[in-house]
């Protein structure tokens, strides 16, 4: 079903959402609509329809319409419901009052949870009276993130060679991806074994391990510029689903995670003071923590999806200035994928998608 607000609620709503701090321009409002959707199946659909781009006004006005008029989407929640639930705490008293009867007006199915005592805060002295709020940057996430990650976390290997250690990630059942300064033949190929589940469990044991070779004569593709190698796995272990490379474009600020094995150690994530400090269709620069043997490690948007592979890291500069910055860097999906596509296509064909 749709809601059918009336002039006034529309109106009002439509003011209240172009005023917002996360609406100020186009990659803030996706990034707005994304945080409400997520764990909506329909989410994809709804961020292809929508035209971000204009004055806010314009836009909240798209934003409200359309998802006042698209219907329902996950466990039975109305689209304008979710987006209310998530908008909520970032507006002040009035217009948390606003929201709370709208759902109180118009069947919207799940009731949004009033922020004033979150809020009322603002004007006092006393500390006492801080109870809760969303300060800065909003850090809630959904807790099926936190499955995304360990389920992940399945698919890294580590790496150990004759001079060293290193991180990959497969990408096929029987396809690992690596860095090109770790495996450049498929001789050290041969010479390499591959350990998955090298980490600790729940309980802080560490858990049983698998380790493997490469398939002779199996197929191999390694890209020196964009420091990548795709190798193929003999008896590769039954350890979940393969890792999907998806073109995601990342964006300065955008965060990223990494699941590496540090040092050759054992497996371990970064996931605080993560954020890209650049980004175009081949180079990732961000402040995520590596170690040396955590070359080879998928990096991962917010979402946990493999947006590029780890390669370096040390004062690096960026690209298009003359700036220097102490940064760790890696190769975006989107060169990986073409380059793959253009030159390997048989490999190409095999990756999890």
């Amino acid at each position: 079903m749709t809601v059918q607000l009336s002039q006034s609620d529309f109106q009002r709503l439509t003011r209240i959402v172009q005023n917002l701090p996360d609406f100020a321009n186009v990659r803030d409002r996706r990034r707005l609509i994304i945080n409400a959707l997520q764990g909506v199946p329909q989410a994809d659909i709804i961020l292809a329809r929508l035209d971000l781009d204009g004055s806010p006004m314009g836009v909240s006005t798209e934003v409200v319409r359309f998802l006042a008029q698209f219907g329902r989407v996950a466990y039975d929640k109305e689209a304008i419901a979710v987006f209310l639930n998530c908008i909520q705490p970032y507006t002040g008293d009035e217009d948390t009052d606003f929201i709370v009867e709208l759902f109180q007006r118009y069947p919207l199915d799940v009731p949004a949870t009033p922020s004033r005592g979150i809020d009322n805060w603002r004007g006092t002295s006393s500390l006492a009276d801080v109870k809760e709020k969303i300060i800065g940057e909003n850090t809630l996430r959904h807790i099926y993130i936190l499955n995304l990650a360990i389920e992940s976390a399945k698919a890294v290997v580590r790496l150990s060679l004759p001079n060293g250690a290193g991180t990959g990630f497969a990408i096929a059942p029987d396809l690992l991806m690596t860095n090109n300064h770790v495996i450049s033949t498929p001789e050290e190929a041969e010479q390499a074994e591959f350990t998955f589940n090298y980490q600790l469990d729940s309980n802080g044991k560490e858990c049983p391990t698998q380790t493997i070779k490469a398939l002779p004569g199996g197929a191999f593709y390694t890209n020196r510029e964009l420091d990548y190698t795709v190798v193929t796995l003999k008896d590769a272990p039954d350890f979940g689903k393969p890792l999907i490379l998806k073109s995601n474009q990342m964006r300065k600020d955008d965060r990223v995670a990494i699941i590496q094995h540090p040092g050759g150690h054992l497996k371990k994530i970064s996931m605080q003071n993560n954020f890209v400090a650049y980004a175009d269709n081949k180079i990732l620069q961000y402040t995520t923590s590596t170690e040396p043997g955590s070359s080879g490690s998928p990096i991962f948007d917010d979402n946990f999806q493999a947006i590029g592979i780890h390669h370096s890291g040390g004062i690096l500069q960026e690209p298009g200035t003359q700036q220097y910055y102490l940064r760790n860097a890696g190769t975006s999906a989107i060169a990986l994928l073409n380059d793959l596509k253009n030159n390997a296509p048989e490999i190409y064909a095999r990756l999890s998608k």
